[in-house]
């Protein structure tokens, strides 16, 4: 018990590229299962301070797309200030004949900033 309190001491801390590697993916895990209110978790306090967690889930909800899968590509991290890029997937379910179900993916953007040790994500309203 000693030795596996030892090694966990001394693991190095993860690099803040891994740490939002995991926190993206997480958070986009959410938004693909349409769990809005842990999706908001990962916002920034800022924006939680501002948006309460129905207004947020009510905005996800009325959005005229589904997301159906999401992959993070790429990481791009300085000081205090991650950019993230996902693959993500997505279909319409309504609209006029001729998009209405139709899928797709392409690449989004989203930034990530690290706050009083923790990384959160930049939500724009």
């Amino acid at each position: 018990m000693i030795a596996i309190s030892l090694l966990v001491a001394c693991a190095p801390a993860p690099e803040p590229a891994e740490i939002v590697i995991e926190k993206a993916q997480a958070r986009w895990d959410a938004l693909v299962e349409r769990d809005f209110a842990v999706a908001y978790e990962y916002t920034t306090p800022g924006f939680r301070e501002r948006t309460q967690v129905e207004d947020y889930r009510l905005d996800m909800m009325r959005r005229p797309l589904r997301w159906e899968s999401a992959q993070v590509q790429q990481v791009e991290c300085e000081e205090m200030r991650c950019s993230v890029e996902i693959l993500v997937g997505y279909r319409v379910p309504v609209g006029p004949t001729g998009i209405r179900n139709m899928q797709n993916q392409r690449p989004v953007r989203e930034n990530w900033i690290e706050v009083d040790g923790d990384w959160w994500f930049v939500a724009t309203e």
